[in-house]
This record gives C-alpha cells, structure tokens and sequence, in this order.
C-alpha cells in the first residue's frame, strides 16, 4: 500500500484558506532598546577602564605599541557587542503571536537556532489577562499577554506585548464569535433534520407487519332478498 504524498509546504505556522488573520503581533520595541542600552554602557564601561586606567600603570612614551595594542582589543571588544546586538534584534523580532478567527499560534525564538511554536484552537481559551506593570510599560502602553487554556495544555506567555488589552479583548471576541457560529451551525443543521418526512416502510416491511397483524375469521353474511318462513316457530318469550 503506497503512502499519500504529503505537502510539506503546509506547516503549523501557515494560514489555511478558511481562515481569516486578525492579528499579527511582534513585541514591543522597547524590550530590544533596553538591550541596546546595557550593551552601549558595556562598551562604554570597557573603553573607560582601558583608556582611562591604562595611564597610570603604563607610560604612553615608554610603552606605545601597549597602546596600540589596548586600541585593537578596544575595536575587538565593539566589534564583538555590535555582533551580539545584531544577534538579540534577529531572535527578538522574531517571536510572533498570530491570531485568526479559529487558531492562535505563538513562535517563540529562544536563539539563533532554536525556536518553539505552540498552536491552539479559540475554542480552548479558558481566560485572557493583560499586565501592564511599571512605569515604562504604563508610558509605551505594552505589558505581558497571558492566554491560559482549558485542559492540560500549556498557557501562553507574550512578553513585551504591545496593546496587550487591546489584544486580550480581541482573542476573547474571536472565541465568542466562534462559538456563536457553532452554536448557529448546530442549529440549522438540527431544524434541517426536524424538518425532514419520516421515512415510508418499504414493502418487506409492510408485509412483516401485516402478517406479523392477528387475522379474525370472516363473519357471516345475511342474505336480506331471502324469504322468511311464515311457518317457523319463534322461540318462546
């Protein structure tokens, strides 16, 4: 028996055509700002201790290839955060929490070469909650988006989550119209079969059920055009 070909185009992370996109939210830009910041007060704290404590254990007249040396280990040092910022913007921007109509998918990338996806229906959405905690995310609007599912099946974390109650009320709508719409659907389709005429017996079972019926015997008929005896005694009273 030959397996059934298997389009390998279709992943967990497309949109099948029955579906429709509601949303498709990247984290804040503030989460990777941050970042960029520790990493510019890291450089600036490495040139500090080379080119400001230097001086005082080393003579630039006496020693300058030190110098020289201390500048190259200086662009080295610049060079190899530039990298590790490049790196952290890759892997940032690319966790996603896509939301449509029947599904929610969320991607999480924990390195360069490591990323987990999660996908669950709307249907299994137990509750939503938006935490906007701090000052920060009060001033740049983004918080923490927690959609906790029925069951035994992992809740989603969205860090750095723009609009996060914007967000949570729309996945709460998507789950309520989907289930408006089931509700709808098993409706129509119970009227449909209330609706249907119930079905004829076929002729076997009509003729089951008529030998299956107790037969009477055949009453006598009365003949009214046959004459009377005047002569017959009648019984007496």
């Amino acid at each position: 028996m030959e397996a059934p070909k298997q389009d390998f185009s279709q992943t967990i992370h497309g949109i099948d055509e029955d579906e429709k996109l509601l949303a498709i939210i990247k984290r804040h830009p503030f989460g990777i700002v941050k970042l960029y910041f520790s990493i510019f007060i890291g450089i600036g704290a490495s040139l500090g201790l080379i080119y400001y404590l230097l001086p005082t254990f080393v003579d630039i007249d006496q020693n300058p290839d030190v110098y020289a040396f201390a500048g190259v280990i200086s662009v080295i040092i610049v060079g190899f955060m530039l990298l590790i910022a490049g790196i952290a913007t890759v892997i940032y921007n690319a966790s996603k929490l896509v939301i449509t109509d029947k599904t929610i998918t969320q991607t999480i990338q924990t390195s360069l070469f490591s990323k987990k996806t999660s996908q669950l229906s709307v249907t299994s959405v137990e509750d939503v909650t938006a935490n906007t905690d701090g000052l920060f995310p009060t001033m740049f609007n983004y918080g923490r988006l927690l959609i906790e599912t029925a069951g035994e099946q992992e809740n989603f974390h969205f860090e750095y989550c723009p609009h996060a109650d914007h967000y949570a009320k729309l996945v709460l709508e998507a789950r309520q119209e989907f289930l408006g719409e089931r509700e709808m659907e098993l409706r129509r389709s119970g009227q449909m079969y209330a609706g249907q005429a119930p079905m004829q017996p076929q002729p076997m079972q009509q003729a089951a059920q008529q030998s299956a019926e107790p037969t009477q015997p055949p009453q006598p008929v009365q003949d009214l055009a046959a004459p009377v005896d005047q002569n017959q005694q009648l019984p007496p009273q």
